[in-house]
């Protein structure tokens, strides 16, 4: 992963941040605290992912809507204080050498990195100005990220549904199919833990939800993980729920809430199974591991039906 980029920034940020905010009131540290415990770090993993399949994907397309956010922070540089502004710089010093970093590894500008490196900026330099009502603004940016985030991925997964469509040639039927070799019998299951779980231990198999089956899926792929599990096991595992999630979103193309669901387990899963992948080759980098694409998995299906 390219965990350096935004994961590593948003740690240089955090120290930095925490290091203005002692200049400030105790409140206003616990507010920045809060800002990246509970929105940034977790953001910066996803960011990082999507990151890393736009590169994959050889920059398809450049962002449609122009940002404005490298304006909004010399605006703010602007209009500060003497001492607010030696904070700020600080946080903008740090933005224009991670812009840099990128540029000297990807050779060129890549927009979208650029954009949410600066709007990650901008969230933490006005949460920095002071108030708990700047850092409100802040978390509301992040939302924004967040958003931004999900759009990102919805077109991937967008992109990967097209080929399910190819490989499949259009019938979205296998792809339940697909799902439902996780129903050993189309009986009730009342020991079974997952169904339990769901609270569908007595129901019929025709009276499952595609829903609760993807997530008895789920279900049955994580009990596989214990403290036991081989690291290259562990990959596996996440790749599949990856997998899953990605037959899901096809699945649900047409009911927008559950394609959410999906394309949120297509990232959290993406993320771990290349965080679980980079550690096994750091593990054992003499083992050569061979990670198929999705599209690969999906013709493999195809075949098989």
């Amino acid at each position: 992963m390219l965990g350096w980029i935004f994961g590593g920034y948003v740690k240089k940020l955090e120290r930095a941040a925490n290091d203005v905010s002692c200049n400030f009131v105790k409140a206003s540290g616990e507010e920045i605290d809060r800002l990246f415990d509970e929105r940034l770090s977790p953001l910066a993993d996803k960011l990082d992912y999507i990151a890393q399949q736009r590169i994959k994907e050889s920059r398809l397309e450049i962002e449609e809507l122009e940002n404005k956010t490298k304006a909004d922070i010399e605006s703010l540089l602007a209009q500060a204080d003497e001492k607010a502004r030696q904070n700020l710089e600080k946080i903008d010093l740090l933005r224009q050498e991670t812009l840099a970093d990128v540029r000297a590894t990807l050779s060129q500008t890549d927009a979208y990195l650029e954009n949410r490196i600066n709007q990650i900026s901008l969230a933490v330099m006005e949460a920095l100005e002071f108030t708990n009502y700047r850092v409100d603004k802040a978390l509301l940016k992040v939302k924004d990220l967040e958003n931004k985030l999900f759009v990102d991925a919805n077109y991937l997964v967008d992109k990967l549904i097209r080929e399910i469509d190819e490989v499949l040639e259009g019938k979205i039927e296998k792809v339940n199919t697909i799902l439902q070799r996780y129903l050993d019998h189309a009986l009730p299951g009342p020991f079974d833990k997952c169904k339990r779980r769901l609270n569908i231990h007595w129901k019929f198999g025709n009276q499952i939800s595609d829903i609760d089956l993807y997530r008895l899926a789920e279900c049955y792929e994580l009990s596989k993980l214990d403290e036991n599990t081989p690291i290259e096991k562990v990959v596996e595992i996440y790749g599949q729920l990856q997998l899953n999630a990605a037959r899901m979103a096809a699945l649900v193309r047409n009911a927008p809430i559950l394609k959410r669901i999906a394309v949120d387990d297509w990232l959290k899963y993406g993320v771990l199974s290349e965080f679980w992948y980079d550690t096994f080759k750091a593990y054992d980098s003499n083992v050569p591991m061979l990670k198929p694409s999705i599209r690969q998995a999906l013709l493999t299906d195809s075949n098989d039906n």
